[in-house]
């Protein structure tokens, strides 16, 4: 059945600023909001359900509200729902008035999934309301977005703000809550991709089950402390330095001869060569290395011909390529 909204001007001290039960976002900023409602006023009403008392509860719209009470006004027009208007048709109301507008972000998806399946079953969530959101229709995802959903605020903050990949934050839900701790650190200081992250991930995991350990313990060794602190290393920098580590724990042989591969290449000056890159073999498991040569014209080539010349005749590249 189609909602019937009621649209009125509604005194801004009439809305319970107390009740967030479908605010879906750890945080909101108006003032870019309210520079906007300065100049165009506001172009889509909030929409809000009566409560007892003549006060109202938000349902969409609380950055506009707060951005409005910011600039000081004194009521807004809003789209009012009855008192008995059930959560369901309310969430309903959320997913459309966002969906045609800003979207959602990943906290945002997780969240509204999880309260879905209180009306829903899991297929009808995944097939019917996560295209809505944008999202895949497949029960795998609607899984990935229910685990997110629980985890502890600061990571609902990263997930928010795109710092959390969902696939990570799938996987750290899985984890006890001491062990998530000890992780946060990497992510709130460190720039890591999502494929960083599950690498990041998976190598603490394996460490952990070979050593007989923990991820928390691993991660709080001295070595990957310094490495998290080093205050002459950039954000970039100390990320690199603890997956190295990492891998050099947990593929010790393979770590040994990529230093030595990368020791050889800048004393041949190779390392940061402008129009030459010599690659090895997947984890050095074949026989075939890769040169990749840049130039511009017929002499430069003969110029980088002769220098790759030079440099096959040097015993360090031969030792190199014999890696």
């Amino acid at each position: 059945m189609a909602l019937a909204p009621q649209f009125q001007e509604i005194p801004l001290n009439a809305v319970d600023w107390q009740d967030h039960s479908f605010r879906f976002s750890p945080s909101a900023d108006p003032i870019r909001l309210a520079d906007s409602l300065k100049e165009v006023g506001l172009l889509a009403p909030p929409w809000l359900r009566e409560k007892g008392g003549e006060s109202y509860q938000v349902i969409t719209g609380w950055k506009r509200l707060l951005a409005a009470a910011q600039l000081g006004w004194k009521s807004v027009p809003a789209l009012i729902l009855p008192a008995g208007t059930p959560e369901s048709s309310c969430l309903l109301v959320i997913i459309h008035d966002n969906a045609l507008g800003r979207g959602f972000n990943p906290l945002e998806q997780a969240l509204l999934a999880a309260r879905l399946l209180a009306h829903w079953d899991r297929d009808t969530v995944a097939q019917r309301f996560l295209p809505l959101l944008g999202l895949p229709p497949t029960p795998g995802y609607l899984e990935r977005l229910l685990s997110a959903s629980v985890l502890e605020a600061p990571w609902q903050t990263l997930l928010a703000q795109g710092s959390l990949a969902l696939t990570a934050a799938a996987r750290l839900a899985k984890w006890p809550g001491p062990e998530r701790e000890a992780a946060l650190p990497f992510w709130e200081q460190l720039p890591l991709s999502q494929s960083k992250q599950e690498e990041f991930l998976e190598a603490l995991e394996l460490l952990a089950r070979r050593e007989g350990s923990t991820p928390a313990r691993i991660l709080y060794r001295p070595e990957i402390e310094q490495c998290l602190t080093q205050p002459d290393l950039t954000p970039q920098e100390r990320a690199g330095a603890v997956r190295r580590l990492l891998k050099g724990w947990l593929l010790p042989r393979l770590s040994a001869v990529e230093e030595t591969f990368q020791a050889g290449l800048k004393r041949l000056g190779l390392s940061q060569h402008p129009r030459l890159r010599l690659k090895p073999p997947p984890a050095f498991e074949g026989p075939d290395f890769q040169m990749e040569i840049k130039f511009r014209d017929a002499a430069e080539l003969r110029q980088l011909l002769a220098e790759l010349a030079r440099l096959a005749g040097e015993e360090e590249f031969s030792d190199l390529t014999a890696l």
